[in-house]
């Protein structure tokens, strides 16, 4: 298919939610992206920083593979080798004391947003919900990341939103230290390349 047609059965079948460059992807090789048109791309988005390991690696593809025909995604009811020896390369490395899976930024997220709240609830008890996010930040489309996000225009039609979010100026510690008291149970940054 070439782009118009892609266009236009996107355009019919999808719900039209985002703004989208005018480009159709085809297919990538490392780190290299290619339109139906032929066109060759950089990718710098890597799935907007969610999946950067490039296209096409042979080795990653077999792994996928090996590891479908095996078992696909298995609910965490349940105990799986790959699951836990991926936590146990993921803690060292970070320096963490576990790691937590989840299917989504925004679910990793809100899953900060509850373990920030819960600590802060059993150590200090009531009163200390809030957190503090960056004016401009983005951290996901849930009802509760998005009230998290620091940008006006996606705090409107999806009312109402989960309470107890304070915005700062970033590279300012007059605006962190304005937004702050003693209801804060913690601040969430999400860093990224290009703010």
């Amino acid at each position: 298919m070439n782009f118009q047609d892609i266009k236009a059965l996107d355009e019919s079948y999808v719900l039209q939610t985002y703004g989208r460059n005018q480009v159709a992807i085809d297919h990538g090789k490392g780190a290299s992206l290619w339109d139906t048109e032929g066109k060759q791309y950089i990718d710098f988005t890597s799935g907007i920083g969610v999946c950067s390991l490039g296209y096409a690696n042979e080795d990653w593809a077999k792994a996928i593979y090996d590891q479908a025909m095996k078992v696909g995604h298995i609910s965490n009811l349940f105990y799986t080798e790959p699951y836990a020896r991926l936590a146990s390369r993921l803690v060292p490395a970070s320096g963490m004391a576990a790691a937590f899976f989840g299917n989504s930024g925004a679910e990793a997220n809100e899953g900060m947003i509850k373990t920030a709240r819960k600590y802060s609830y059993e150590k200090y008890g009531e009163g200390r919900a809030t957190i503090i996010t960056l004016k401009n930040s983005f951290h996901g489309r849930t009802i509760t990341t998005l009230k998290a996000t620091g940008q006006d225009h996606f705090h409107e039609f999806f009312f109402p939103f989960t309470e107890g979010f304070r915005y700062a100026e970033a590279n300012n510690m007059d605006s962190l230290m304005e937004a702050a008291g003693d209801d804060v149970c913690g601040v969430m940054m999400e860093l990224s390349s290009d703010r």
